[in-house]
């Protein structure tokens, strides 16, 4: 899922709120909380069709004014990166990437209705009204956290160590991943690690 938006509002602004995870209620009507373990680690707590979810995710790489990335580390399955682009001095593009694995019915559901991606689309509105509402940010976390790619890699081997052979080879087939129906478990793994990394 892709979505964007342009605020009226300098880059360095956009991408200063952005970094207050705590103030994503404010414009996130879905998240009931959200609580900033340490400079790498958030927690979420959410309302995803009456029913109630917690996840934590880890901020992989951060560079001020450009881009976030983030991957969930448990409760959910889902990752994604936003990035910021100066228009010119006092607009900003706001774009939000994001991948998720639906989990239970409900959610697969919402997923195949489009949901997912009308409430990213949302929020983006959301965050725009209120940024450009409030003309400055609550507040703004200005250091890096750089990609280390081994880190990375190894947390999806995890993610998907943990799921079944039919979740990984549906994964596999959604990817268009050659030769999967012969696979075994360890090789969708590695298969399916290999795809994230490029």
């Amino acid at each position: 899922m892709i979505t964007e938006i342009d605020v009226e509002v300098p880059v360095r602004t956009a991408y200063d709120q952005w970094t207050q995870f705590e103030d994503f209620p404010l414009f996130m009507d879905h998240l009931a909380a959200v609580e900033q373990l340490d400079d790498t680690h958030v927690r979420f707590e959410a309302k995803i069709l009456g029913l109630s979810r917690e996840w934590e995710a880890e901020i992989t790489e951060q560079t001020p004014d450009q881009r976030i990335a983030w991957t969930a580390t448990d409760g959910t399955d889902n990752s994604g990166v936003v990035t910021f682009h100066a228009l010119d001095d006092t607009r900003t593009r706001v774009v939000l990437q994001m991948e998720m694995d639906p989990q239970g019915i409900v959610e697969q559901v919402a997923d195949k209705g489009g949901l997912a991606d009308d409430r990213a689309e949302m929020d983006l509105r959301k965050f725009r009204d209120f940024i450009e509402q409030r003309g400055h940010a609550t507040g703004g976390f200005r250091g890096e956290v750089q990609r280390d790619p081994e880190h990375s890699r190894q947390r999806r081997v995890e993610r998907y160590e943990a799921m079944t052979k039919e979740e990984l080879a549906h994964l596999a087939a959604e990817r268009d991943i050659d030769g999967r129906s012969q696979m075994t478990k360890e090789e969708l793994v590695e298969a399916l690690a290999a795809d994230d990394a490029g």
